[in-house]
């Protein structure tokens, strides 16, 4: 079958502030974009995606560093927070979602490209907890990835009511800094390989000296945040009184390309090479 992103009419085209904001931010939301199909749909897809995690899933809890991570019994820990990726390479209902919703026709919208190449999907879920508990340090995206250029960036699509503080926090304009070294999300140590990007600054005090400006979003199903992949975002533990479910579709535009530099841990290294590789499709 054609792995393509084809792409129906948007219920909401991105309007002209809206694309303003994606391009000076680094991120914009966008609100009621998605159908009651396309939420039921991604509903499944992350549901399945916890109950059948792939062989990289991390079951994050209190005391999870990166060195346990993978340890015996993981996936029978306690877990605060729940991430995997590539849940399309063996879950219907992703795989649906990401061939049928119009996410690739949005993020080619807002990144001004002609073409939107799926490269994987990013489930994370997190369970009610402190707001020190569970948290994801700031980082950008890009880093993680063997991928170059500037037209390369996500929908992120929230399944359950997030507000702000139990949400994702992100620092406007960062997307035109460069790069730092990317950290692991679950205790915030260095990767592998990538000793030749600078550490990230302390955004926290850039925040409290109001040297930048950071801003986070409270959302609702139907809602998508779309982000630049070099956006520096992070978040705090789900404050709120629910689980906060939300899956990130990543996507690269025409200028979107392998990279023999910005290669780190080989986790999915091979994986995001051939996706990329592979499904550069033109949107329809």
């Amino acid at each position: 079958s054609d792995p393509g992103v084809h792409a129906a009419p948007l219920l909401m085209r991105p309007t002209s502030q809206e694309l303003a904001a994606y391009q000076e931010d680094g991120v914009v939301l966008l609100k009621g974009v998605l159908s009651p199909e396309e939420l039921g749909l991604a509903a499944r897809a992350v549901d399945s995606a916890v109950a059948q995690p792939g062989p990289f899933a991390e079951f994050i809890g209190t005391d999870t560093s990166w060195n346990s991570m993978f340890a015996e019994g993981a996936q029978q820990r306690e877990w605060l927070m729940f991430q995997d990726q590539f849940a399309s390479q063996r879950v219907p209902a992703m795989r649906q979602l990401v061939h049928s919703s119009r996410a690739g026709e949005l993020i080619a919208s807002l990144m001004g490209s002609r073409t939107a190449s799926f490269f994987y999907d990013h489930t994370i879920v997190k369970k009610p907890s402190s707001a020190d508990s569970a948290c994801i340090p700031w980082h950008q995206d890009l880093p993680h990835w063997n991928l170059e250029g500037t037209q390369i960036g996500s929908i992120w699509i929230p399944l359950d009511p997030m507000s702000g503080e139990a949400g994702v926090t992100w620092v406007l304009g960062s997307h035109k800094w460069g790069l730092f070294r990317p950290r692991h999300f679950v205790d915030a140590s260095p990767y592998r390989g990538t000793e030749y990007l600078p550490n990230m600054p302390d955004i926290d005090e850039l925040i409290a000296g109001h040297e930048v400006t950071a801003r986070s979003f409270a959302v609702e199903p139907g809602d998508v945040l779309a982000f630049n992949a070099r956006t520096v975002h992070g978040s705090k533990g789900n404050t709120d009184s629910g689980v906060g479910r939300r899956v990130a579709l990543r996507f690269g535009g025409d200028d979107a390309v392998l990279s023999l530099i910005h290669i780190s841990e080989p986790t999915r290294l091979l994986s995001i090479s051939y996706a990329v590789f592979c499904l550069k499709k033109k949107i329809k």
